[in-house]
């Protein structure tokens, strides 16, 4: 079984979650002097993503990369001590299509000064951009063909099941995505390393007024090829549907495949890497994967394969091989050589009955605790995890296509057992039907906020209703991590024209993600008025909260009107960085907003 230690290997080989450190604004005004080429070493950075089963493409333009060994040195694009590329030209890539550990080397033998490098931006031309050369080349999957009309663009199938657009939204692009970590730089050394956006853990879908559209919640990771591997297997694709349109019930789809480890602190298997299963071939692979730990120990993981319509399974005690030529991998590790045959199963549709709180930008993960034989304290595995609609904190999913009438019903579970095997190299897989700790159907479930705050779990789990389709709970209460308080953000907005606009939110962003959202619609028909914002994490004068640095906005419509919040929206700035890291209160962030 999994070590406790997972955490730190991940540490070790640079395979790290977005965390604290950055905002904007200013910035270090030293004079770097030209390191000798003997004092350089090669970095290329690819990407690649993790699994979405919700989206057919997901278009990003990419512009450049910037890397500072202060994990928190604000970005400012006049501060030369951050070692920046940029590209000859934006270069749009389908996300979507970087899956089963195919890898697009973006960023190739980029030279940089010896160095221990603790941060990383990754910089997108945004969505209100002018639409770059790379994106027009690109065109969609309409029955008619054409060229994307954003620089980053969502496709997906809506409520009736059509292939349908949407930008790709991102809170203040111009201070990039960022992810913290320490990988470091030798003369003459070459290093390989790989970004994973994580489809499925990156994008918030949300709807205003009718319209859908998605903004980027980026919690990135990053992974360095050469302590990589792979594990690979392979579903009997006879028992997949091959349109998830259709109404067979003797079929699963959008299965998905975790590579899980404990925790840091052994509460619960966490997701390392996911990959999706093929519909025509069956075909899965999870890679990158790490090989060893801090201490070059060999690492296991237990592979979850789970999907709608089916019954999880989940394949103990499996140890990544292989290796990368750069970014082409071989030798991975074959999880049976024969097809796994997935069964059956009902689902049920679950539904927060209140927003999240005290943010309404965050995440839900729902679990399951398998009593295994042979371990004496079983610990739940990740199952399905969705961010909440970063304008409502509830889970969204009206907008988008789910089969048999269920699109109102909820984020879909399976309401079985589990089908559970030890890993047995080079044999055949023997499963058992095991009933999680939470019952048959029934789920541990946790949820958090955006950093800063701990991953909080309902006392009770849900569990499958006696009639009807779909359940409601209301999720349980994140609280902030021991070195942070609630810190507030107040100002006033000031609308010239009241008539303007009718409906309109404020957000509070950090790294390009929304933190939290308030309405302010009964504001603009007044002229304007005060606001605050309540629970933003932050520090203070005797403990600083390094990274509590944040952006706001407000984003204005007509919701009467064709000017709708997913397409022409009004985004007004509010100027400055909020600086929360040694204080719990800003004030006086203020904006008039001018006719439109």
């Amino acid at each position: 079984m999994q070590q406790k230690k997972i955490i730190q290997a991940l540490v070790a080989i640079g395979c790290l979650s977005l965390l604290a450190a950055c905002g904007g604004g200013g910035g270090s005004s030293a004079t770097v002097t030209p390191t000798p080429s003997a004092l350089k070493g090669t970095v290329s950075m690819a990407i690649t993503d993790g699994p979405s089963d919700s989206f057919n493409h997901v278009w990003v333009t990419i512009k450049s990369i910037a890397f500072h060994t202060d994990a928190a040195a604000v970005w400012s694009a006049t501060d030369a001590t951050w070692q920046t590329t940029t590209l000859a030209a934006p270069i749009t890539v389908d996300l979507a299509a970087l899956n089963n550990g195919a890898l697009n080397n973006v960023f190739a033998n980029m030279s940089l000064p010896v160095g221990a490098y603790k941060q990383i931006r990754f910089f997108l031309a945004s969505d209100s951009d002018a639409l770059s050369a790379s994106a027009m080349a690109i065109k969609d999957n309409e029955a008619t063909p054409l060229a994307l009309q954003w620089n980053d663009q969502v496709e997906y199938l809506n409520a009736a099941g059509v292939v349908s657009e949407a930008p790709l939204e991102m809170a203040n692009p111009v201070q990039g995505l960022q992810l913290n970590g320490t990988f470091n730089v030798t003369s003459g050394g070459t290093l390989n390393l790989t970004t994973d956006f994580d489809l499925d853990k990156i994008i918030a879908p949300y709807q205003q007024d009718g319209v859908q559209a998605f903004t980027l919640r980026p919690v990135l990771h990053y992974f360095d090829l050469t302590k990589s591997g792979a594990i690979s297997g392979k579903v009997d694709p006879t028992l997949l549907c091959q349109d998830e349109r259709s109404l067979a019930t003797t079929c699963a789809f959008k299965l998905i495949v975790h590579a899980e480890t404990l925790s840091a602190d052994g509460s619960r298997h966490v997701d390392v890497r996911s990959t999706s299963v093929d519909p025509v071939t069956g075909n899965f692979t999870l890679a990158p994967l790490p090989l060893v730990d801090s201490s070059s120990n060999p690492i296991t993981y237990d592979i979850v394969v789970r999907g709608r319509q089916m019954e999880t399974m989940l394949i103990t005690g499996v140890t990544p091989a292989g290796s990368y030529s750069g970014a082409t991998l071989s030798g991975a590790t074959q999880l049976s050589p024969t097809a796994l045959t997935p069964t059956m199963a009902t689902e049920y549709g679950a539904n927060l009955s209140s927003s999240l709180t005290p943010l309404t930008s965050g995440y839900v993960i729902f679990q399951q605790t398998l009593p295994i034989p042979g371990v004496t304290t079983p610990v739940p595995y990740e199952i399905r995890w969705t961010s909440t609609d970063p304008y409502t904190g509830l889970i969204y999913r009206a907008g988008l296509w789910d089969r048999d009438d269920n699109v109102n019903t909820g984020f879909m579970l399976s309401n079985s057992a589990v089908l559970v095997a030890p890993f047995n190299a080079g044999n055949a897989l023997t499963f058992a039907e095991i009933v999680p700790n939470e019952g048959r159907g029934g789920y541990t479930v946790s949820a958090n906020e955006t950093s800063y705050y701990n991953l909080a779990t309902l006392g009770t789990p849900i569990v499958a209703p006696l009639s009807g389709n779909s359940v409601s709970f209301t999720a349980p209460t994140p609280t902030l991590q021991a070195n942070a308080v609630a810190g507030t953000i107040s100002g006033n907005i000031t609308i010239s024209n009241a008539t303007a606009y009718n409906a309109g939110m404020l957000v509070i962003a950090r790294y390009g993600q929304i933190v939290t959202t308030v309405d302010i619609s009964s504001l603009l028909s007044t002229g304007g008025g005060a606001f605050n914002v309540a629970n933003i994490p932050s520090g203070s004068t005797t403990t600083p909260l390094p990274g509590a640095n944040y952006y706001a906005y407000l984003r204005l419509w007509q919701s009467s009107g064709t000017s709708h919040a997913g397409h022409r929206a009004k985004i007004v700035p509010i100027a400055g960085m909020i600086d929360l890291t040694k204080t719990s209160s800003v004030t006086g962030m203020n904006v008039s907003v001018a006719a439109p």
